[in-house]
């Protein structure tokens, strides 16, 4: 007798009890062992007060980091090891006084190989369910698509699904909630320890945001549980390859951490930084933590091989309007 498929009640009991399985201890050994300080020597200031134009923020680049513009002029720094690029350091009337101790943040062995081939499989599924792209891409960071996915808040005054959470077909639905599931089982609740413990302010913050969110959307979150990622972040952006032009994620908020992370198999694809003069490489296992508001950045290309990226990130006028006190944060 063949067993039917798993119903996503049994399938949320099983991710729980995985991932709690997970040896959490050896886990934060593990990404202590090999640590890397790149002390900058400035705040990146310079797209602060911009205002939303991608073509200003190339100009700059163009002109002021002409000669930090392209990944074969960035300093690569080390493949593997913890890495921290720390504000602390620097003189305090230079850094907004909204930042977090870190500009940066690499993270080893934060998804196990069985992480990464299950989250890669159901990436697949999801694909192969034919879901639409219902957003244009976007001109400014790259010309391949992203699925936008969970809550956001984007040019409203409450939040609300993303179009593309919505307006798909049952199948891609279900495949879509796989998905997330899987990402809310074993990957939130770790971006969630990485938060508390490097933005502890921002936390609490979004924590009053999360409170509002389940408040207007009960009825939303009911039917989708697995759109809700209970704490750290409110929207997935996943695409294959990455953003290959020089730009600022606009909608996030200046003080609020993005988590990218990637699976497959493949060689490039690092996170160049050109106002820093440095690129990253991001490895399977890994997650990069930066603040995507602050820094201009773009993906190096992929030379070979598959690469599929989860940005994980929370819109400014979610994280604001959940927590008015931090207006006083200047914009």
């Amino acid at each position: 007798m063949t067993r039917g498929p798993r119903g996503p009640d049994s399938q949320a009991r099983r991710y729980k009890r995985w991932g709690q399985t997970q040896d959490k201890v050896r886990i934060k050994e593990a990404i202590e062992r090999d640590l890397v300080i790149h002390k900058i020597k400035t705040f990146p200031a310079d797209f602060i007060h911009f205002s939303t134009s991608g073509e200003q923020v190339r100009e700059v680049v163009r002109t002021k980091f002409s000669t930090t513009s392209s990944p074969e002029q960035l300093l690569q720094l080390p493949t593997r090891g913890k890495l921290l690029v720390p504000l602390d350091h620097l003189p305090q009337e230079t850094v907004p006084a909204e930042m977090p101790p870190y500009l940066i943040i690499r993270l080893e062995h934060f998804l196990t190989d069985d992480q990464q081939a299950g989250l890669l499989a159901r990436w697949d599924r999801f694909i192969a369910s034919k879901p639409r792209h219902i957003l244009k891409p976007d001109a400014n960071r790259s010309t391949s698509e992203a699925f936008h996915l969970g809550v956001w808040e984007i040019t409203a005054n409450k939040p609300r699904l993303t179009l593309e959470s919505r307006d798909q077909s049952p199948e891609a639905v279900e495949a879509m909630d796989n998905l997330l599931r899987f990402i809310k089982t074993y990957i939130a609740p770790k971006i969630a320890t990485v938060f508390k413990e490097h933005a502890p302010i921002q936390w609490e913050c979004i924590l009053k945001a999360n409170a509002r969110v389940l408040r207007l959307l009960k009825h939303d979150l009911k039917l989708r549980p697995d759109l809700f990622m209970g704490g750290p972040f409110f929207a997935v952006a996943a695409k294959e390859a990455g953003s290959g032009i020089v730009h600022l994620d606009w909608n996030d908020d200046r003080a609020i951490y993005a988590f990218v992370f990637a699976v497959g198999d493949w060689e490039g694809g690092e996170f160049c930084a050109p106002q820093l003069g440095i690129k990253i490489p991001i490895r399977p296992g890994q997650v990069l933590v930066v603040l995507a508001r602050v820094l201009a950045h773009f993906s190096a290309p992929v030379t070979s091989g598959r690469r599929v990226v989860f940005t994980c990130f929370t819109d400014r006028l979610l994280f604001r309007h959940g927590c008015p006190e931090v207006m006083v944060f200047s914009c």
